[in-house]
């Protein structure tokens, strides 16, 4: 997968801008406000319908404009081309179109120009709570599988069902009435999402593992998940026996949207002990097993995108980042598409970190103010 070709107009602080992309490495370089990783956003925002870096979208547009336009045109592996149109305006309307169909649903999008970003943003993956470990997954599990997105759409209606009743300050009776036609289908479809993400982690954990002993043998991590129960009978059993605290609290608390998933470092877990720069390790290790684990799973090698890469790894490491990705070819003789920002391109050139690497675009933006 690769783009070749991206429009921006007042999106962020571009006012019209226009790129073209090589197959292989692209370059975007400039100083702080140059409007960088404003275009690693866009193409994340034509491939998956929404922002890294904010769920506001009124943040996209350009100060004093009414809306942008932002137009991508892709290839995937076979050659095959899709543009993707993506409107905004401070109006809240939005329209997305593939080409030259209209997508109403973010999951249609899904699959279709894939894409892996690697950014400061996603640090809230090792550091925060257990919900973006979980968002982290369902995206990934969401992308190579339509059984785990169908599963995790049913399951999430099913769960804001039930939550609207608990909500719902009635007397206790009426509310144990109205849960008792969910009890059912939530235990079934949990216990069938709950299955599907179990194996689908057990082969991200493997690629996972490989990945971790390729850059570094001496490393010791694991990713830990367990599902809570074996069948849909002790999932209905377990859901009825917090049936009184669920009424209590005004939520479901039992489920998938509830489950944790475990990074260790040397047993232990890293949002807890880890250091700045085992986060940043861990984070870069899981975004090249994304990448990895996709590409496998789709048979369309994403674009990787890296976000001011010196503000994720040190110099060591960063290089020795960029060539491990610059050896994955998902197919013969064709390598993954990896778009990078930097403030100093000097610097990296000077220190080797471009060597191996074939047909590299450079892209050089001045500083602008609204960022």
């Amino acid at each position: 997968m690769e783009i070749n070709n991206l429009e921006m107009i007042s999106f962020r602080n571009h006012n019209k801008t226009n790129i073209k992309f090589n197959s292989g490495l692209t370059i975007i370089w400039g100083e702080n406000g140059s409007g960088k990783t404003s275009i690693l956003e866009a193409i994340h925002s034509l491939s998956l319908g929404k922002s890294f870096r904010t769920n506001n979208k009124k943040e996209l547009i350009k100060e004093g404009k009414k809306s942008f336009l932002l137009k991508g045109f892709f290839k995937n592996n076979r050659g095959v081309k899709n543009k993707v149109l993506y409107f905004q305006d401070v109006l809240g309307n939005k329209r997305i179109k593939a080409n030259e169909e209209t997508i109403t649903k973010r999951k249609d999008l899904l699959g279709l120009n894939n894409v892996v970003v690697f950014s400061p943003e996603e640090e809230t993956i090792t550091k925060g709570p257990p919900k973006e470990r979980r968002q982290f997954f369902n995206k990934v599990f969401s992308i190579c599988s339509k059984k785990y997105l169908e599963l995790l759409l049913q399951y999430n209606r099913i769960i804001k069902q039930r939550n609207a009743i608990l909500k719902n300050k009635k007397n206790k009776k009426k509310i144990e009435k109205e849960l008792s036609p969910w009890n059912e289908p939530l235990s079934k479809t949990g216990q069938d999402l709950w299955n599907e993400r179990f194996s689908l982690l057990n082969e991200f954990n493997g690629v996972f593992r490989l990945i971790t002993k390729e850059l570094d043998k001496n490393l010791k991590l694991k990713i830990i998940y367990n599902k809570k129960q074996k069948d849909k009978n002790s999932f209905l059993a377990k859901t009825k026996t917090n049936e009184q605290l669920d009424i209590k609290n005004g939520f479901t608390s039992f489920g998938p949207h509830k489950d944790e998933f475990l990074f260790l470092w040397k047993e232990k877990t890293i949002r807890k002990h880890g250091s700045q720069g085992e986060h940043k390790l861990f984070l870069a290790l899981l975004k090249i097993t994304e990448l990895v684990f996709l590409s496998q799973k789709t048979k369309k090698a994403p674009i990787f995108l890296i976000d001011d890469l010196f503000a994720s790894l040190d110099k060591k490491r960063s290089k020795k980042l960029l060539r491990f990705v610059n050896k994955i070819q998902p197919k013969k003789g064709k390598k993954i598409q990896t778009i990078i920002t930097t403030t100093d391109i000097v610097d990296l050139e000077k220190n080797g970190f471009f060597l191996g690497f074939e047909n590299i675009n450079k892209h050089r933006l001045k500083k602008q103010w609204n960022t």
